[in-house]
């Protein structure tokens, strides 16, 4: 009785005292704070809190290391291709096909990569992929002609396949929604890593006991990232939940169309940028600098612009056309003749026209959450298809009109990526949230 009638009491406290919806929320919210700060260093919630982020560290580490490893082989060769091709007599044009078969294999196997993660879990899939990036590394080591070094920066090709959407699957089963976006930078801040590295191998490894060592260590790297995969981490779906349904396919398509023309952008920059530099008359050394000053401006700018989705509710493919506009104006510059202009072109090409991917997987994830390694599966099948064909056509360009008019070109395709994307976001609009919401409201 004594509880019923404090409880009248608080009614009719309330009924002369009314409190806001909004003056409710923040004295709930000052209650929670008072009670967390009350709680004891070594409390149960406390202690679960410090394991969650110590396990969101470890998942984040194995898949940067992990995804690392599966593009290292062609941002090696990319970074290393003056120094190979003076070995090998490799011409631009056969320059272009060792890419683009490592970006077909990435691309044929993607969509079925991504249907083998959500049916026997992400970490299977990764340690399969640190398998074939260190049997690419070492094969691309002791490649004695053309046809072989093509084979070897093949097999990479599939296990950047076999890494990407494994690692995808890995963050949204494992990191908080609030820091998906950042994870998701963090995690394609692999490419700019693996050409950071590779930018850094020209002057310290190339030049100076051989471009071969320079892959061993990519073999090295590769044997490390297997170690990071924690055990046990990530979970399977039955064959019947891997199935996106047919009507929702359309808008993946098209996103995918917008990635194939943007990748295309993107990696003729990794695969091409030192070569472009020296015929420009810089040099090797400085060529490899100024391709290492890019690739860690790209990181950076990723790691931000995740981080900057996680703090804006929707418009994330919207910001992907803007990078993407961006990288097109750097692509111009890269056109100059003047080395200063070449250079500033360069950052900006690299630091816009590259931070994109983290942003553009969040958008897919938010959409597709029960299947989020099927759906980016399909979308970057159309990333590896213009990381194939991208090279290859840069390569006949650079031939038939030379680096300057190249570069042009690729800034129109930037442009034209920019506005499919734009198409796809509209496409995107029509299609509510797919399964359970576990993007905490936020919409692409």
């Amino acid at each position: 009785m004594k509880l019923l009638g404090d409880l009248d009491v608080a009614a009719s406290q309330q009924a002369v005292f009314p409190l806001t919806r909004t003056r409710r929320e923040r004295v709930v919210q000052r209650t929670g704070e008072l009670t967390h700060q009350a709680q004891p260093a070594n409390s149960p919630s406390t202690n679960h809190g410090n394991a969650t982020q110590k396990s969101e560290r470890r998942i984040l580490l194995a898949v940067i290391v992990v995804t690392t490893a599966g593009v290292l082989p062609v941002f090696l060769f990319g970074g290393l291709a003056v120094q190979i091709s003076g070995d090998l007599e490799l011409s631009a044009a056969a320059k272009g096909q060792v890419v683009f078969g490592y970006f077909f294999v990435s691309s044929a196997s993607s969509a079925w990569s991504g249907r083998m993660t959500e049916r026997f879990g992400p970490p299977r899939l990764m340690r399969i992929a640190t398998l074939f990036a260190g049997a690419s590394s070492l094969g691309v080591a002791l490649s004695k002609s053309f046809p072989w070094i093509v084979a070897a920066v093949a097999v990479g090709g599939l296990a950047n396949a076999l890494a990407q959407p494994a690692a995808n699957a890995l963050v949204v089963q494992h990191i908080d929604p609030a820091r998906r976006g950042f994870a998701l930078g963090v995690k394609q801040s692999a490419i700019p890593m693996a050409t950071l590295v590779a930018g850094l191998a020209v002057p310290v490894v190339g030049l100076t006991i051989g471009w071969r060592w320079a892959f061993v260590g990519g073999a090295a790297v590769a044997v490390a990232a297997a170690l990071t995969i924690p055990a046990g981490s990530g979970t399977a779906q039955s064959r019947r939940d891997v199935d996106l349904r047919a009507e929702r396919i359309g808008p993946l398509i098209v996103l995918a169309a917008g990635t194939c023309l943007g990748a295309a952008v993107a990696n003729v920059l990794g695969a091409f940028t030192t070569s472009s530099a020296v015929d420009a008359g810089i040099s090797a050394g400085a060529a490899g600098a100024l391709l290492a000053g890019g690739s860690a401006l790209g990181l950076g700018l990723r790691l931000a612009s995740g981080w900057l989705a996680d703090r804006r509710s929707g418009g994330h493919v919207t910001a992907v056309a803007a990078m993407l506009a961006g990288g097109g104006l750097g692509l111009v510059g890269m056109a100059a003749d003047q080395h200063l202009v070449l250079a500033l072109g360069t950052l900006l090409a690299f630091g816009s026209g590259w931070s994109w991917p983290g942003v553009f997987n969040l958008a897919v994830v938010t959409y597709y959450p029960r299947t989020p390694a099927a759906a980016t599966g399909i979308t970057q099948t159309g990333s590896y298809s213009g990381g194939a064909v991208g090279p290859l056509a840069m390569g006949f360009l650079i031939e038939r009109f030379g680096y300057d008019r190249a570069w042009l070109v690729f800034a129109g395709v930037a442009f034209c990526a920019a506005l499919v994307l734009m198409y796809g976001r509209h496409l995107l609009k029509d299609h509510p949230v797919a399964g359970p919401d576990t993007s905490g409201g936020k919409v692409a």
